[in-house]
């Protein structure tokens, strides 16, 4: 699931907005006419329909939870569905990217897709190229759903996509390395600090951050933010309806250079890529991890030389902050869209929310986030224990706010990890940071 993280830092919104236009590609062996796309013309339940699917999970052997939980819910949908023959095509890192843009070019996009909700999705809707769901989620769907799973597929009241997963950033501790630097579990600010210094006193790299691939670096802009402003203030910055230059913000951005300058990731963050960072974790070369439940997976792997050592704990509060502890970065913002001009559309909408169901419950049981989705879960007792406690911890969130290169558009996410990198780098102060993510991404306000 490390991938639902990589591919998504660049924005599709301008090639998408110009070029965005109506396609479908769902082939039938019914004849069907080519305009057909009503309930009374779809092909029966009898006759065998194509249908493409693109995503970006690549790998079928991958021990990712998010790409395990993806394979099990294809299989079981085409056992489900004998009549339908799906064409999947996975495409991994930026060239998920870049094919998805080819495709909107040449009005080529298949029938279901992966995507991201929030203003990442916003071209998609803008273009009139993916199909509202708001009747169909009608035939009881939207009931099965936790409530606000489906806000970063929503526009302008309507509803894009299905949510499958709630996703959480957590921190990573491992004990062993703890114990050796005498270390404690942080629950605040000034935990986190004298960890750090202990740990760093025993020759051991406190914490491992990627920020070479920016958006490492963006989960603790994002979290301290969150400790410092709330939820509510990220997410109206967010949304153009806030700032970024507030004092909180600003507040934040210094707790973010005093771990910089202590060094706490290591001497050379920014030449240290999200994978090489994992690895640094891992292998107990790094005892502080922040980073989404895709990586369960891996820390509790049978070849894991972390396995078993690992607790995962709330972000620590920071006294004077409007945040408190159950306010968490991420939430819900993965989902598949339906092509818009879709054939046998209630046929494909049958097909959908099975998978998409099926995805959530089986990504759970892969121990890679909590499931959009209520309802049994079926057997849970060989959950990953990471995600059992993680399930607890975020059970009384009061507060999420999702990926920021998700939720801005594709020119503001650049913008904003334009001023992060320098800003991480040195080269411009707290305060000159905030200014410019709000002079960029809200110019005149």
């Amino acid at each position: 699931m490390k991938m639902f993280r990589k591919i998504t830092s660049l924005g599709l919104a301008a090639v998408l907005t110009v070029t965005l236009a109506a396609c479908g590609s769902t082939k039938s062996d019914s004849k069907q006419p080519a305009d057909s796309n009503s309930p009374k013309s779809t092909a029966n339940a009898a006759e065998k329909i194509n249908l493409t699917m693109w995503s970006q999970f690549s790998d079928p052997n991958s021990k990712d939870g998010g790409f395990i939980g993806f394979y099990k819910a294809l299989d079981a949908t085409k056992a489900k569905f004998p009549n339908v023959e799906i064409e999947h095509t996975g495409i991994g890192g930026e060239a998920y990217k870049t094919k998805i843009k080819t495709a909107s070019a040449a009005n080529d996009l298949p029938d279901i897709f992966f995507s991201w909700g929030g203003g990442f999705a916003q071209p998609f809707v803008a273009g009139n190229r993916i199909l509202p769901m708001q009747d169909l989620v009608k035939d009881g769907t939207i009931n099965k759903l936790v409530p606000g799973t489906t806000d970063n597929f929503t526009f302008d009241n309507k509803l894009y996509g299905l949510p499958t997963n709630i996703a959480t950033a957590n921190l990573y501790i491992n004990t062993e390395l703890f114990q050796a630097a005498g270390a404690k579990v942080p629950a605040t600010w000034e935990d986190l600090l004298a960890d750090i210094n202990a740990l760093k006193a025993k020759n051991i790299t406190p914490i491992a951050l990627g920020a070479k691939d920016r958006w490492p670096a963006m989960f603790w802009n994002s979290i301290l933010d969150i400790r410092m402003g709330g939820t509510a203030a990220v997410n109206a910055a967010l949304n153009k309806t806030g700032s970024f230059n507030t004092l909180e913000f600003q507040a934040a951005s210094r707790k973010y250079k005093e771990l910089i300058d202590a060094k706490a990731f290591g001497e050379n963050p920014l030449g240290t890529s999200y994978d090489e960072s994992i690895n640094m974790f891992l292998t107990g070369k790094a005892a502080i991890l922040y980073m989404g439940a895709w990586v369960n997976g891996q820390i509790n792997a049978p070849e894991s030389a972390v396995k078993g050592k690992v607790e995962v704990v709330k972000f620590p509060t920071i006294s004077g902050g409007k945040g408190n502890a159950d306010e968490w970065h991420g939430g819900s913002g993965e989902s598949f869209f339906i092509n818009k001009d879709v054939k046998n559309k209630d046929r494909v909408w049958e097909v959908y929310k099975y998978f998409m169901e099926t995805m959530a419950k089986e990504v759970y049981l892969a121990g890679s986030g909590s499931s959009a989705w209520k309802g049994d879960l079926g057997d849970t007792s060989k959950v990953d224990p990471l995600a059992v406690k993680i399930g607890q911890l975020s059970a009384k969130a009061t507060g999420f706010s999702y990926w920021w290169d998700q939720m801005l558009s594709g020119n503001d996410t650049e913008s904003m990890f334009g001023s992060l990198m320098k800003f991480t780098a040195g080269k411009v102060s707290p305060e000159d940071f905030n200014k410019e993510l709000q002079s960029k991404i809200n110019p005149g306000k």
